[in-house]
């Protein structure tokens, strides 16, 4: 009897760890998708990475590399990065680095004798 006993309450506690672990991987998927914004980095599940171009809905679209683009479902997005700042390219040149200033060659020591 006490056997039944240990068995039930082992179950409830296995079936409550379960149920408590399901809720923790909801609220971090939550999060993740939450996060996904235009401009972002993002890794997917297959292992394709890229830039967010543009969210519809539940869908979204990376792109790759240049000129290359793929839709998929934003639940296949595995990590995101921050959005990224494009980064505005200098009309200037960069100025020259300075040269360091020449040194003087030091004074010879009289030879010992």
């Amino acid at each position: 009897m006490s056997q039944d006993v240990f068995l039930v309450i082992a179950l409830a506690v296995l079936i409550a760890m379960m149920f408590m672990s399901s809720r923790k991987r909801k609220k971090q998927a939550e999060t993740l998708l939450s996060s996904v914004k235009v401009g972002s980095s993002v890794v997917l599940h297959s292992g394709i990475t890229g830039t967010i171009v543009s969210i519809d809905g539940d869908r979204a679209v990376i792109e790759t590399t240049p000129g290359t683009k793929i839709a998929f479902l934003k639940g296949a997005i595995r990590t995101v990065e921050a959005a990224v700042k494009p980064v505005a390219e200098k009309s200037a040149a960069k100025p020259a680095a300075k040269k360091p200033a020449a040194k003087k060659p030091a004074a010879k020591k009289p030879a010992a004798k």
